[in-house]
C-alpha cells in the first residue's frame, strides 16, 4: 500500500465528512444536544435533596435536633398548629409534626402514592428517636456509612449519563458515517467508477475508516470538554484503554452501519432504519440509565443491542464502573473484529475490479 495514496485519500475523505452537514449533524451536534438536554437535567441530582418537614411544639422539649440528627429532613418551625396544616395543605412540607411534649401527632396529605413510603418511615424514625430521648436510653447498634464506588471514582448520576453521551456520539460517527459512504457513494455509481482508478480497495476502506477515527474523537474531547465546563463531571480517564475502547467501538459500530447498507440498497432507508435503531438502543441499552430499571424480558433483549457494550466500555474507560478484565478484553475483540471483517467483505464487494 502507497502512504502516498493513503494520505490525500485521508484527507479528502476528512473535508467531505466535515462538509456534509446531515453527518456533522449526527456525529456532533446531536450528541451535544442530548448532552445539554440530560446533563442539565441530571445536573443537580448528584447530591442528596432533604424532603421539607414541618413542626410545631409547645411541650418544654425541644426535638427539632433530634428530628435534623438524621440529615434527611429540612425542618422548619412554625408558630401555630393551624400555621402547621395549612403549610402541609398548600404542599409547602411534606410531612407535619406536632408535639406537644408528651405525644406526637402527624399531618400529611392523602393521594400522593410515590411519597407514601417516605412518609411512613419517617413517622417511625421520627417516633422511634424521639422516644429513645425521653427514655434517656442508651444506643445498642451504630451504624456506620462507609461509602463504596464501582469505579475508580465515585460518579454522580450526571457522570452516567455524560459517558451514554459518548456511546450515542461513537454510534453516530460509524452507523451513520459509513452508510452515508458506502450507501450515497453506491447511489451515486462513485463505487463503480473507483474501480478504474489505480487506488486499491484497501486504500479507499482505510482512509474512510481512519476519517471516522478523527471525527469520533474530535466529538468525544467536545463532548468531555463540555461536560466538565458545564456539569462538573469527576471523570477519572485511563487514556490507553480510553483510546483502545474508542478505536473498537467505532469499528462495531461502522460494522452495524455496514450490515444495514447491505440490508437496505437505498442509502435512505438505510439512515432511516440506523435512526429508529438508535431510538430503541438509547432506550432499551443501559445507555442514559442503568438495566436495573428496565424489566426482566427487555434486560434480555438488551444483550444483543452492540452499543450497551459500547456504554461499558466507556464507563470502564472513564472510572465509573469497572469491567473484568477477561470482559474488556472480549468486548473490545469482538467488536474489532466485527468491524474489520465487514470492512473488509464490503470492499471485496464494491470495490474490487472485476
Amino acid at each position: 500500500m502507497s502512504k502516498s495514496k493513503l494520505k490525500p485519500m485521508f484527507i479528502a475523505f476528512a473535508k467531505e465528512a466535515f462538509r456534509n452537514k446531515l453527518e456533522v449533524f449526527f456525529t456532533l451536534f446531536f450528541p451535544m444536544l442530548f448532552l445539554i438536554l440530560f446533563g442539565f437535567f441530571f445536573s443537580g441530582s448528584g447530591g442528596y435533596s432533604k424532603s421539607k418537614l414541618g413542626l410545631f411544639q409547645s411541650g418544654t422539649m425541644d426535638i427539632k435536633p433530634i428530628i435534623e440528627e438524621s440529615g434527611a429532613w429540612s425542618v422548619t418551625i412554625y408558630e401555630t398548629r393551624d400555621k402547621l396544616l395549612e403549610a402541609v395543605s398548600g404542599g409547602e412540607v411534606l410531612l407535619g409534626v406536632t408535639f406537644d411534649g408528651t405525644g406526637i401527632e402527624y399531618s400529611y396529605r392523602e393521594g400522593d402514592l410515590s411519597q407514601r413510603s417516605t412518609i411512613t418511615m419517617a413517622q417511625s424514625s421520627i417516633s422511634a428517636a424521639v422516644e429513645k430521648r425521653i427514655n434517656d436510653a442508651k444506643t445498642v447498634i451504630v451504624l456506620e456509612k462507609i461509602p463504596e464506588t464501582a469505579g475508580r471514582t465515585t460518579a454522580t448520576d450526571a457522570d452516567y449519563t455524560m459517558s451514554g453521551v459518548i456511546a450515542i456520539s461513537i454510534l453516530s460517527a460509524g452507523m451513520f458515517s459509513v452508510i452515508s459512504v458506502f450507501g450515497r457513494y453506491r447511489k451515486r455509481g462513485v463505487l463503480k467508477r473507483f474501480k478504474i482508478t489505480p487506488v486499491k480497495p484497501m486504500t479507499f476502506i482505510l482512509g474512510s475508516t481512519l476519517t471516522r477515527f478523527l471525527v469520533s474523537f474530535v466529538s468525544i474531547l467536545l463532548i468531555i470538554l463540555v461536560s466538565k465546563l458545564l456539569f462538573k463531571t469527576t471523570f477519572q480517564i485511563d487514556w490507553p484503554i480510553f483510546l483502545i475502547s474508542v478505536i473498537s467501538s467505532t469499528l462495531g459500530m461502522m460494522a452495524l452501519g455496514l450490515f444495514l447498507t447491505l440490508i437496505f440498497k437505498n442509502p435512505e432507508t438505510a439512515d432511516s432504519a440506523a435512526s429508529i435503531l438508535m431510538v430503541i438502543m438509547i432506550f432499551l441499552a443501559g445507555i442514559y440509565f442503568p438495566l436495573a430499571f428496565l424489566p426482566d424480558y427487555l434486560r434480555v433483549v438488551s444483550m444483543f443491542m452492540p452499543v450497551k457494550y459500547v456504554g461499558e466500555l466507556m464507563r470502564h474507560s472513564l472510572g465509573i464502573e469497572l469491567l473484568p478484565v477477561m470482559n474488556f478484553v472480549l468486548i473490545n475483540l469482538v467488536l474489532s473484529l466485527c468491524g474489520i471483517a465487514l470492512l473488509y467483505f464490503t470492499g471485496r464487494r464494491y470495490l474490487k475490479a472485476s
